[in-house]
């Protein structure tokens, strides 16, 4: 097999953008720059191009995008194409339903156009780059646990809903599930023993800084990324956020600090296992499939069975009701498998909750299993089925029904088992 990587900066320029998360607000500065980083891959048969982008999140229509123009730029097919976004806060706003249905009230922003041809062009460099710096290489495998995210949900013994984020003093004894596994997936040249590219998956919000400032950062992935590069000449790392829809770090929105301390922790472990990780030399194909499936959105009547909490009401339904464009339709809903050699990504439509992304892993038929945060679409919070009796922030604020989310991992789950070739399967 051979890999090549590179990485570009995506920055606005003049930090022209209104900021992703939270509620839209324009960008003060830039504290530091969000970055592209591509991964290019081929194995004699196929070629597949995996981008990750500092971005909060992506709409199917530019990914589609972005894809014809990658596809038409390097010859590599569409359905071999993978994106993923680190999901930060603090990056600019590409989603253009929030201005078309007008979630804040803001009317599409002047910005957008050029931005997203000027991505899309970068895109494209990096891609050029990867390509061109493709070698020869061996595969490098490992994992550890990193203690540094937690379930932002809380429930008392009354089963009230408090969210850990806005009750920061819960944090210390919040105990729902959170997937505390970094896995690592080295390249290095055929025999040799440092990484010159790196996937690094973690299941974490990267919003250490979040709401503090209005200047343009990466959070914690650009601080991992800039510490690997420091203490691992030449190796480019690549950061996959994972199913991170109810996992947040355990100090959001806490400042710069706090990102580069956490970014330090994650950085030192990837540094750290890369050294005794397990070099796998055979059976190193490349295996894709990115496939649709029918769900259904969300009715008004499916919101309004939502247990509600403190303070919620019929504004705070409608308020979310707003983003699901035809409820009640059934729509395609398209995910992403890319496997390397025993790895297994998979591309998930929005911000599915870690209780879901754990449930891939345990049922995946590859020994290594990683989710990539909202790659396909946006459609916003998955969470698993017995959240909604439950209720809370991940379940309001949801575009697919309910009962869309079985039929999606059973989905997502059948197709990994038709590329694998895990020895138990019909």
């Amino acid at each position: 097999m051979q890999a090549g990587f590179a990485e570009i900066v995506i920055t606005p320029p003049n930090h022209d953008c209104l900021l992703a998360g939270y509620s839209l607000y324009p960008a003060s500065g830039v504290h530091d720059d969000l970055y592209a980083s591509v991964a290019f891959f081929r194995d004699g048969e196929h070629e597949a191009l995996l981008v990750s982008y500092d971005l909060l999140a992506m709409e199917k229509e530019l990914v589609g995008r972005l894809k014809d123009t990658l596809h038409a730029a390097t010859g590599v097919p569409h359905g071999q194409i993978f994106f993923t976004c680190t999901h930060t806060h603090e990056g600019p706003e590409v989603r253009e339903r929030k201005f078309r249905d007008r979630w804040y009230g803001e009317e599409r922003p002047s910005y957008l156009d050029g931005y997203l041809t000027f991505l899309g062009e970068q895109t494209v460099a990096a891609a050029y780059a990867a390509r061109a710096r493709a070698q020869e290489c061996d595969l490098l495998v490992n994992r550890t646990q990193v203690d540094e995210n937690l379930n932002r949900r809380f429930f008392l013994s009354d089963e009230r809903y408090l969210s850990v984020p806005g009750n920061k003093h819960l944090a210390s004894i919040a105990n729902e599930h959170a997937d505390k596994e970094l896995g690592i997936v080295g390249f290095c040249p055929r025999g040799g023993h440092r990484p010159f590219g790196l996937l690094i998956n973690y299941t974490m919000h990267p919003l250490t800084a979040g709401y503090s400032s209005a200047l343009i950062s990466a959070d914690v992935p650009g601080g991992v990324r800039a510490l690997i590069k420091e203490s691992m000449d030449g190796c480019l790392p690549c950061y996959i956020t994972g199913a991170a829809g109810d996992n947040h770090p355990k100090a959001p929105e806490a400042g710069f600090a706090e990102t580069q301390r956490v970014g330090q922790v994650i950085a030192t472990e990837v540094v750290k296992r890369s050294y005794d990780a397990l070099r796998v030399r055979e059976g190193l194909r490349l295996r894709t499939l990115t496939r649709s499936v029918p769900l259904r959105l969300r009715t008004l009547e499916e919101f309004r069975r939502l247990p509600l909490h403190h303070g919620e009401g019929e504004e705070t339904i409608q308020g979310n009701f707003v983003r699901v464009e035809a409820p009640g339709a059934v729509v395609d809903v398209e995910f992403s498998l890319l496997a390397i050699g025993p790895v297994l990504f998979i591309g998930v439509p929005g911000e599915l909750v870690a209780e879901l992304g754990s449930v891939l892993k345990w049922f995946s038929p590859f020994k290594r299993c990683y989710i990539m945060y909202q790659a396909t679409d946006s459609l916003d919070y998955i969470a698993h089925p017995n959240a909604y009796l439950w209720g809370g922030f991940e379940t309001m604020c949801a575009q697919l029904s309910p009962t869309a989310v079985r039929p999606l991992i059973n989905a997502i789950l059948d197709a990994a088992e038709e590329i694998s070739d895990y020895p138990w399967k019909d």
